[in-house]
């Protein structure tokens, strides 16, 4: 299980994957939002801050009969012009005002044999956590095998200015030392991450029931909330799930509006290829459609920096949906 981070700025130089552009036109970049563990089937789903100028896009698949398999994120802000990816994790979610990011990273303890106390010391080294902590906190991540998982919390601090020093260092993810989070929720004044009790079965959606309360500046840990404590409410829009027996429709898409600067555009999938298509009321002369990438958007930032959209698979596997969800940056 491997954290991949992308940098807070985008550099052109260092790019991963560049789509074929038009003369002029913007760089595209793509980020996988899942690069770890695969599952049978995967739910895409997004949200967005109150402007669009933010979102996290989650890709949340799931084992046989549903069984917990960790999700991967991508989060991206074209306001201060700041995105991250990271794999591994049970749950996430971004604070009310949008400033930090909550999440329970996902280790596993015991694998399906039921040996693992190689894995318990492995995991302890790698959270600071003692081994008898993390067996107390482990809970089963399978049906049909003694296989056992735990929680880590951490958040991210979103950056004012990303190109301020010392940006990156303060945005990197801080995990704490606390084997709990398999559900995380923010208090509504943004000041506590609550960090949700283990599954009581092995199954990917099952609720948390408890929570306790760890202060995300401190990392002081309080087992319950306080009793007048209100749980933020997160409204996710629920994309496709993607099933590796069930084919995907890359034909076609509803435009998706966008306004960069004081011209307007289209974000326009059709035949498999999303494009920018200018709609400026009134303007004499429109550019060309400009090639984002392959494959059908689900949707955009205000500005249109960040385009969620799905895409052909980069390493097509025959076990896996043919297609897998991302984020186009497109620095215009």
């Amino acid at each position: 299980m491997l954290i991949a981070l992308g940098g807070c700025l985008v550099d052109s130089s260092k790019k991963e994957t560049t789509a074929d552009t038009t003369h002029l036109a913007p760089v595209v970049t793509v980020t996988p939002v899942n690069r770890g563990t695969q599952g049978m089937a995967e739910r895409v789903m997004w949200t967005f801050s109150p402007d669009r100028k933010s979102v996290l896009v989650i890709a949340d698949p799931g084992g046989v009969e549903n069984e917990p398999v960790p999700n991967g994120f991508f989060f991206a802000d074209e306001s201060r012009g700041f995105q991250t990816q990271m794999d591994s994790v049970w749950d996430v979610v971004p604070s009310p005002d949008w400033k930090w990011i909550g999440f329970g990273r996902a280790y596993s303890v015991v694998g399906g044999a039921g040996t693992g106390a190689d894995l318990l010391t492995d995991v302890s080294r790698r959270t600071s956590i003692d081994t008898a902590t993390l067996r107390a906190g482990s809970f089963a991540s399978s049906g049909m095998s003694m296989s056992r998982a735990v929680a880590q919390a951490g958040v991210i601090h979103i950056p004012e200015n990303p190109r301020a020093s010392a940006a990156s260092d303060s945005a990197a993810p801080r995990l704490f030392p606390v084997a709990r989070g398999w559900r995380v929720r923010w208090t509504a004044d943004g000041s506590t991450l609550a960090l949700g009790n283990s599954p009581s079965r092995a199954v990917d959606n099952e609720p948390s029931q408890t929570w306790s309360a760890l202060d995300p500046v401190t990392g002081a840990l309080h087992g319950t909330l306080p009793a007048n404590s209100k749980l933020a409410e997160v409204k996710f829009t629920q994309g496709p799930t993607l099933d590796r027996s069930l084919p995907v429709d890359m034909s076609k898409s509803p435009p998706i509006p966008i306004q960069h600067g004081n011209q307007t555009f289209n974000v326009q999938s059709e035949r498999g290829v999303i494009t920018l298509v200018e709609t400026t009321p009134g303007s004499a002369t429109k550019a060309a459609p400009r090639v984002v990438g392959a494959g059908m958007a689900l949707a955009a930032t205000a500005g249109g920096r960040y385009i969620i959209a799905l895409a052909p698979r980069a390493r097509p596997d025959p076990n896996e949906p043919a297609v897998e969800p991302v984020v186009y940056t497109v620095t215009w």
